[in-house]
């Protein structure tokens, strides 16, 4: 039966011959229809998925693991899912995504179940990141060359007198290309990530000294800003598991945003960190531009820049909160944030304590 549209042959024959998966699913997870597309990415007769649960039907595209069944519920979705795979009748693993829409019942309270095969999408971000790669790498090499004269010229090494309006745009020129080797990193850092070549090497750390060090990094970046860094560690702070040299690019690139954005007149940012549930959790709080309702979920995808930020004229990628979360996911971590506009920000992350 077709639950909604059963008087209307146009539902039965869009419901039978569009070319994706698609089935329908009462709330207790029963399948109540499936298309052809379906049944044959499970390998099965359409009638003989009738009646079994949402579950054993799973169970059918991912043998031996309880990934999908406990990952998918009923709820109604707003985006696809992605980052899934199935396991098809030939043995292929394929990605796929999927999307849960809500059918108006009162009775039966379906959902339907959208599933499409994303090799295609997959194909396209390994050429996209593989090509971010070699331009990066490729950018790098002159980018290095470019610092390492201009060092040169300011360290005046060759004894060259220079004035100072020649000082001043060989500051500016170097500056230029820090931001330059800065963004061609992050390009090629998101491009491992994307690949799955961001390779981690985790060992004892110690988060309090490792702040501190960031903290002395930054001294004359948030001098420049009239911004104090100030420490709130908690006593008796364990060491964590994590690869040093990846948090330390998270804890900068933090208090980095919290300097940047800093409103004028404020000149505090905060750093924390204290022990919770077997988790050492660290913040950063600025008393900044804050960010709009509309962009907190937002913030931590690729190239997304809330609109008063891009407004103020401060420069960034976009890049950095997406790389901060991705390392701190691949540690076990987590990463949010808490802001309101006009008032300030505060992102958090979670690290696994060392041996736990």
């Amino acid at each position: 039966m077709i639950i909604m549209l059963q008087s209307q042959p146009l539902w039965e024959i869009l419901f039978q011959h569009v070319p994706i998966a698609v089935l329908i699913v009462d709330q207790k997870r029963v399948i109540l229809e499936s298309n052809p597309l379906f049944s044959k990415l499970v390998s099965s007769e359409t009638k003989t998925l009738q009646g079994k649960t949402l579950d054993q039907v799973l169970l059918l595209l991912q043998p031996n693991s309880k990934t999908l069944s406990t990952t998918w519920s009923t709820i109604p979705t707003t985006d696809w899912v992605t980052d899934q795979k199935v396991k098809l009748a030939n043995g292929e693993i394929v990605p796929i995504a999927y999307q849960i829409l809500a059918i108006p019942n009162d009775d039966l309270e379906p959902v339907l179940v959208i599933i499409k095969d994303a090799r295609r999408e997959q194909e396209l971000m390994e050429l996209r990141s593989e090509f971010v790669s070699i331009v990066s790498h490729q950018l790098r090499t002159p980018a290095s060359a470019v610092k390492w004269y201009l060092e040169t010229l300011i360290d005046n090494r060759r004894g060259n007198p220079v004035n100072e309006w020649q000082s001043d745009k060989m500051h500016q020129a170097y500056q230029s290309n820090e931001r330059m080797i800065s963004l061609i990193n992050d390009l090629l850092n998101v491009s491992r990530l994307d690949s799955g070549k961001f390779e981690l090497h985790p060992k004892n750390v110690d988060l309090r000294l490792m702040i501190d060090e960031v903290k002395g990094e930054l001294v004359h970046f948030a001098s420049a800003h009239n911004i104090e860094i100030i420490s709130r560690l908690a006593d008796g702070l364990p060491t964590v598991t994590a690869d040093s040299d990846k948090v330390r690019e998270v804890i900068l690139n933090l208090l980095t945003n919290a300097i940047k954005y800093n409103r004028p007149g404020h000149h505090e940012v905060i750093v924390a960190a204290a022990v919770k549930e077997k988790m050492v959790e660290v913040s950063v709080q600025d008393q900044g531009i804050g960010i709009p309702k509309k962009g907190q979920d937002h913030m931590f995808e690729k190239f997304y820049r809330a609109d008063n930020a891009v407004e103020s004229q401060t420069e960034g990628s976009g890049l950095g909160l997406y790389i901060a979360r991705e390392i701190i996911r691949l540690h076990g971590g987590d990463i949010w944030l808490t802001s309101e506009e006009g008032v300030g920000t505060t992102v958090y992350f979670n690290l696994p304590i060392y041996g736990h």
